[in-house]
C-alpha cells in the first residue's frame, strides 16, 4: 500500500517532534510498526545526508579560510577518516589535482614534504632547484652513506663485545691477584714464624756451643778426667769388683787367643782323663805366662779407660 506524503509528514512529525513511540504512532494512523519504521528510517538517512552536507559545506569554507584540517576537525568534532575525506574532496574542487594524487601515493603523509618545506625553502632559504638537487644527492649518496652506517654500527658492536670481553678478564685478573694477596700475606706470616723459630734454634745452639765449649775446656777436662780415673782406680781397687775386672780381663784374653781356645775345646778323645787336660793347659800358661799378662794388663787398662769416659759422657 503506497503511503502518502501527509501521512509520512505526521509519522515524522509524531516520531521526531512529538517523541510518539511506534506503537502510539500505529494507533493514532492506523498504520503497521513496518511501515512506520521504513518512513522513520528513510527520514533519518535523509537528515543524515542533509546534516553531511552541511557539514561538507563548513568544512570547506574553514578550508578556503586558510584552516588546517587538524583545526577543521576540532571546530566540527568530527574523526580523522572523515576530515581526510573531506581535505581530499576541498582539493579536488580546487584543482589540486598534483597535490592529491601525492596525497594518495603517499597514504596521506604530507608532512614529510611540508617539512621539507620549512626547513629547506623557508627556513634555509633554499631555492627549488637547490632542494631537487640536494635530494638528488641524498638519493644517489644514501646507498653509500648506509653502508658506512652499517659498518659503523658492527665496529661498534665489536667494539662493546671486545669491551665486555676486556672487563670480565679484569675481574678475574682482579680475583687471581686478590688470591695472591691473601697468599703472600700467609706466606709472609709463616716466614715470620720460621725466622723466629731459626732465631730461637740460633740461640739455643749457641747456648749448647758454650756449654760444651765450657765442659771441653782443656783445664777443666783435664782435671774431670783425673777425677773420674781416681774414682774408677778407688773402685777397682775393691777385691770383688778387681776379680769382675780380672775375670772379664781372662775371658778377653781367651777370646783374642784362638790356640789357647782350642786347646782347651779341641780334646783328642773322650776317654781322656781330665788330668791330661788339666796338664796340657798348665803347660801352655806357664809357656805363654809373660804375653799373658801383657794381654791381660792391657785389657785392665782398656776398662779403666772405658769406665772413665762412660763416667764423663754420664756427667755430661
Amino acid at each position: 500500500m503506497q503511503i502518502s506524503k501527509d501521512r509520512k509528514k505526521r509519522v515524522i512529525d509524531l516520531y521526531f517532534n512529538q517523541h510518539k513511540t511506534y506503537a502510539e504512532i500505529a494507533q493514532i494512523e492506523k498504520m503497521s510498526p513496518r511501515d512506520i519504521h521504513a518512513i522513520i528510517k528513510e527520514e533519518e538517512a535523509r537528515r543524515q545526508k542533509h546534516k553531511q552536507q552541511e557539514i561538507s559545506s563548513k568544512a570547506y569554507q574553514l578550508f578556503s579560510e586558510g584552516k588546517t584540517p587538524v583545526e577543521v576537525a576540532i571546530a566540527l568534532n568530527i574523526g580523522q577518516p572523515e576530515i581526510t575525506k573531506l581535505y581530499r574532496e576541498y582539493c579536488k574542487l580546487r584543482g589540486h589535482d598534483k597535490l592529491n594524487t601525492i596525497f594518495k601515493e603517499t597514504n596521506g603523509k604530507l608532512w614529510t614534504f611540508l617539512k621539507l618545506y620549512k626547513e629547506l625553502i623557508k627556513k634555509r632559504r633554499m631555492s627549488i632547484d637547490q632542494v631537487v638537487n640536494a635530494v638528488d644527492i641524498a638519493i644517489h649518496k644514501l646507498p653509500y652513506m648506509e653502508s658506512l652506517y652499517r659498518q659503523a654500527k658492527d665496529q661498534a658492536e665489536k667494539m662493546q663485545h671486545t669491551i665486555q670481553r676486556l672487563a670480565s678478564d679484569v675481574a678475574t685478573l682482579q680475583c687471581k691477584i686478590s688470591l695472591l694477596d691473601k697468599t703472600a700475606f700467609s706466606i709472609e706470616q709463616d716466614c715470620g714464624r720460621k725466622h723466629q723459630e731459626i732465631h730461637e734454634l740460633i740461640a739455643q745452639k749457641d747456648r749448647i756451643e758454650r756449654l760444651i765449649t765450657n765442659l771441653l775446656n782443656v783445664e777443666g777436662y783435664s782435671k774431670l778426667q783425673h777425677f773420674v780415673k781416681e774414682n774408677v782406680q778407688a773402685v777397682l781397687s775393691d777385691n770383688k769388683i778387681l776379680v769382675s775386672a780380672a775375670f772379664a780381663a781372662i775371658i778377653q784374653t781367651l777370646k783374642a787367643d784362638s790356640q789357647l781356645v782350642r786347646l782347651i775345646y779341641n780334646i783328642p778323645s773322650a776317654n781322656d782323663s781330665e788330668q791330661n787336660k788339666d796338664s796340657n793347659i798348665i803347660q801352655y800358661l806357664e809357656f805363654n805366662k809373660d804375653s799373658l799378662l801383657d794381654l791381660a794388663e792391657k785389657y785392665y787398662e782398656n776398662l779403666v779407660e772405658a769406665l772413665t769416659n762412660n763416667s764423663i759422657d754420664i756427667d755430661k
